[in-house]
C-alpha cells in the first residue's frame, strides 16, 4: 500500500494539481488498498495456523479505516468529528490550538504594522507611486533573502494547514499570503537629495539600501509636494510573493513579485503655512 501511494504521489507530482486533490486521491488508493487489507484478515481467520495473523490483518484493518473516515470527512466535506484524535495528538507533541487560533487570526488581519518611524494618524499619510532600478530590484531581492534568514518574515501561512487558510479565504475574500500580509521593514527612511526623493530600507540603520524612488505623492508629483510639505516615511510595506486563493477545487497557489508599497507622512511647511494666512 505504500509503495502504490509513493508511486501516486511521484505521479501527480508531474502535474499542477492542489494539496487537497492529492488528499482525495490518496484516500481513494488507501481505502482501495484497507480493503485488500480486510481481504486478508478474513482469509487468515479461516486457517486456524493462520488466526493470530488474521486478527492483526484485522486490528490494522479497523485502525486504517478511522483515518480513511477522518480523511473523507478532512478533505470531502467541511466537517469535523469529536471522534477526531488530532488535537489531542497535536497536545500532545506539544502543539498549541490557541497559536494557530491567533495565527488564523492574524492571517486575517492582513497587515503587519510595526513603528518603525514613528506613528501617524491616517489622515497625514499619503499613497505613493514609485519606480525601480535594476539594481534596486536586486537590492530588494538581497533584503527579502535576509529577513527570511533573520527569521523577520516567514512564508509559511503562520504554520497553518489548507484547512485554516481556506477558512481565512472565505473570511476576507482575499487571496492569503504566505507571509501573512503585506509587512512593515524593520528599518526605512526617505533620502532627500534636492527634488530627488529615494526609499531606503533594510533590517536596521546599518545594513539600509535603495529600494525605488517616489515619483508621485498623492496626486502630487513628487517636487510640488517637497516644496509645499514636510515628507517622512510613514510605513514601508513589503508585499508579494506566494499566495493562496480558493478554486473551484480547493485551494490553489499563485507567485506575485515582491515589491514594496510606500505611504508618506506629511505636513505643511510652516513658511507655506505663514504666506497662506
Amino acid at each position: 500500500m505504500l509503495t502504490v501511494l509513493d508511486l501516486l504521489n511521484r505521479f501527480l507530482g508531474y502535474f499542477n494539481i492542489q494539496d487537497k486533490a492529492k488528499g482525495k486521491a490518496f484516500t481513494v488508493v488507501a481505502g482501495v488498498a484497507n480493503l485488500y487489507v480486510l481481504y486478508l484478515a478474513i482469509r487468515s481467520l479461516r486457517y486456524a495456523g493462520y488466526r493470530i495473523q488474521g486478527v492483526l490483518f484485522l486490528l490494522l484493518f479497523f485502525v486504517l479505516l478511522y483515518f480513511i473516515a477522518l480523511n473523507v470527512l478532512y478533505y470531502f466535506t467541511n466537517k469535523t468529528t469529536k471522534l477526531d484524535i488530532s488535537p489531542l495528538i497535536e497536545k500532545r507533541l506539544g502543539g498549541n490550538p490557541e497559536r494557530m487560533k491567533a495565527a488564523e487570526a492574524a492571517l486575517t488581519k492582513g497587515h503587519q504594522i510595526g513603528a518603525a518611524s514613528g506613528v501617524f494618524a491616517q489622515q497625514e499619510l499619503l499613497p505613493t507611486v514609485l519606480t525601480t532600478t535594476p539594481k534596486q530590484q536586486e537590492n530588494l531581492a538581497n533584503l527579502i533573502q535576509l529577513l527570511t534568514t533573520a527569521g523577520t518574515i516567514t512564508t509559511n501561512y503562520q504554520g497553518l494547514d489548507a484547512h485554516a487558510i481556506q477558512r481565512v479565504a472565505q473570511k476576507t475574500h482575499k487571496p492569503v499570503s504566505a507571509m501573512g500580509g503585506p509587512v512593515e521593514l524593520p528599518y526605512y527612511r526617505l533620502d532627500i537629495q534636492g527634488d530627488q526623493v529615494q526609499v531606503l530600507g533594510g533590517l536596521n540603520a546599518l545594513n539600509a539600501v535603495s529600494l525605488g524612488d517616489v515619483t508621485q505623492v498623492g496626486l502630487m508629483p513628487v517636487k510640488a509636494a517637497l516644496k509645499d510639505y514636510q515628507l517622512a516615511a510613514g510605513h514601508v510595506f513589503l508585499q508579494g510573493g506566494e499566495h493562496q486563493r480558493p478554486g473551484r477545487h480547493g485551494l490553489l497557489k499563485e507567485n506575485h513579485p515582491y515589491e514594496i508599497v510606500v505611504q508618506i507622512a506629511y505636513s505643511p511647511r510652516a513658511d507655506v503655512t505663514g504666506q497662506q494666512n
